[in-house]
């Protein structure tokens, strides 16, 4: 234990030494630098002393052009200059340059690169090129850009060089085209778009340089709206309303998908509403009711494609409101299952439909009581020449069934229609071309000599035939049946059409 305390001891004795000779040289290091300053400023003050002192002889004045000057005033006078040129030179003018007054630059030179202040660039040609704050060489805050032929591009604020915050960019005639906010030299947050001659086209919002959010688009011819809503990459996207020419009348009403109507919505024409549902791609699409444009009475209410009535969906009489068909549609026709009503309601067939009329050739070989339980009660059901006619007037057709031998029983030979409505979009006035482009070409053109039984047929619809030993008629052969369209003498106009077995 003494052998420790006895190394402890000297290892402090000889660091407080050493700390002792480190002292008194640092104590001799200040003296040094004491009287150094000392005799330094014994000098200035001597030195001061003889510049300041009252001159006594002409050996204190320096002739000059015939002048005497003091020696002390010129003496103090060049120090002052000296000093103040030194400040002006390296501190006072560096620093006011572009603070107190715009500095001039040009951008092939090391001084733009650093310069942070109010200046004016130019170009290796001497063109104007910006005019504005900068900071070490690029421009930030308020700011003029101009191209390399001194055409105004730009007025506004500027951050790390490019457009951000308010600003107005114009085109190579000087007019306006945006005047809005900017980020990142694009637009970004509220504006106004121009087209290129100054006329108001689009005020709202901007994201990423793309109209998105809400805004308003104008006719650039009127200045009257066009549309407002919701925008998503520079087109209408979201919920909107676009307006007739006038700029106050409603168009449409509802979503908008990639500038098309998409989604729910309203469809109105001068006012009054055409349709309301769902649309797809601009057009009808889903579920939807469209309306009579005169009376505004619903006429269909059901799904769409493509437009047009297509899956189930309901017609109605645009007189009575009352239902006339309910049941599957394709391509705009009646087509598939349905039901069809009078106008006061009262249901006239229950079936399947084709090309938008009842699907008569499916019942081709079938029995009486088939039809009749699809067709409901007939108005007259008669016998003759061995055929077996059943007319249904509310349908304005006539179904002639003949004897199977085989069967032993009545089955269907033949339908013959009116022509109170079309078939196949095919009515009383309609035209050879119209037909041609529905049937093609007819298989034969004859005057055809009816069977006397045809008599009671045309009697029950009330067909007026002159002479049915020679009635005009045209006819067209189908894959297991025919149909034949029946004329008046000058074939101006279409008074039944039969559709036949083979």
């Amino acid at each position: 234990m003494s052998l420790f305390t006895d190394i402890f001891s000297r290892i402090t004795t000889t660091l407080q030494s050493q700390l002792t000779s480190l002292t008194a040289f640092l104590v001799q290091i200040q003296n040094m630098g004491t009287r150094a300053a000392q005799l330094a400023q014994q000098k200035v003050q001597k030195f001061f002393h003889t510049l300041l002192r009252e001159p006594t002889s002409k050996k204190d004045y320096w002739r000059i052009f015939g002048i005497y000057f003091s020696k002390r005033f010129v003496s103090i006078s060049l120090v002052v200059l000296g000093v103040v040129g030194y400040l002006l030179i390296f501190h006072a003018i560096p620093w006011a340059e572009g603070k107190v007054w715009t500095a001039n630059l040009n951008l092939d030179t090391s001084k733009y690169t650093k310069f942070s202040g109010k200046a004016r660039v130019y170009d290796q040609a001497g063109i104007l090129v910006f005019e504005g704050n900068l900071k070490n060489g690029v421009p930030e805050g308020e700011g003029v850009q101009y191209d390399s032929k001194g055409k105004l591009i730009y007025k506004g604020n500027f951050n790390g060089g490019k457009y951000s915050g308010e600003g107005e960019l114009y085109n190579d005639e000087g007019i306006v085209i945006y005047s809005g906010a900017f980020k990142n030299n694009l637009y970004e947050g509220e504006g106004k778009l121009f087209n290129d001659i100054g006329k108001i086209i689009y005020v709202g919002s901007f994201m990423v340089g793309q109209r998105s959010g809400k805004g308003v688009d104008y006719d650039p011819d009127t200045a009257l709206r066009k549309y407002y809503g919701e925008y998503a990459n520079n087109v209408l996207n979201g919920i909107g309303v676009e307006y007739e020419e006038d700029g106050s009348s409603i168009k449409y009403e509802g979503a908008f998908k990639d500038g098309l109507y998409g989604g729910e919505g309203k469809l109105y024409v001068n006012g009054v509403l055409q349709y309301s549902g769902n649309f797809e791609n601009g057009i009808y699409g889903g579920s939807g009711n469209l309306y009579d444009l005169d009376t505004g009475v619903l006429i269909y209410s059901g799904e769409f494609k493509d437009g047009l009535y297509d899956g189930t969906g309901s017609l109605y009489d645009v007189n009575t409101s009352v239902i006339v068909y309910e049941g599957e549609f394709s391509k705009g026709k009646k087509q598939g299952t349905g039901k069809s009503y009078d106008k006061l309601g009262s249901q006239m067939f229950d079936g399947n439909f084709r090309g938008d009329s009842i699907d008569y050739i499916a019942y081709l070989g079938k029995s009486p009581e088939d039809v009749t339980k699809e067709f409901g009660q007939e108005t007259y059901k008669t016998e003759t020449n061995g055929k077996m006619i059943i007319t249904y007037l509310s349908l304005d057709v006539s179904v002639i069934f003949t004897v199977d031998e085989e069967k032993g029983e009545y089955v269907c030979e033949k339908i013959i229609l009116g022509t109170k409505d079309t078939f196949m979009g095919l009515g009383a006035k309609s035209t050879a071309v119209e037909r041609r482009s529905v049937m093609g070409e007819p298989f034969s053109s004859i005057n055809y000599d009816c069977p006397d039984y045809y008599k009671t047929v045309f009697s029950n619809l009330a067909i007026n035939i002159n002479n049915i030993d020679s009635v005009p008629s045209d006819k067209y052969i189908m894959d297991n049946y025919f149909i034949r369209f029946y004329f008046n003498d000058g074939r101006t106009e279409l008074k039944c059409i039969e559709i036949c077995s083979m």
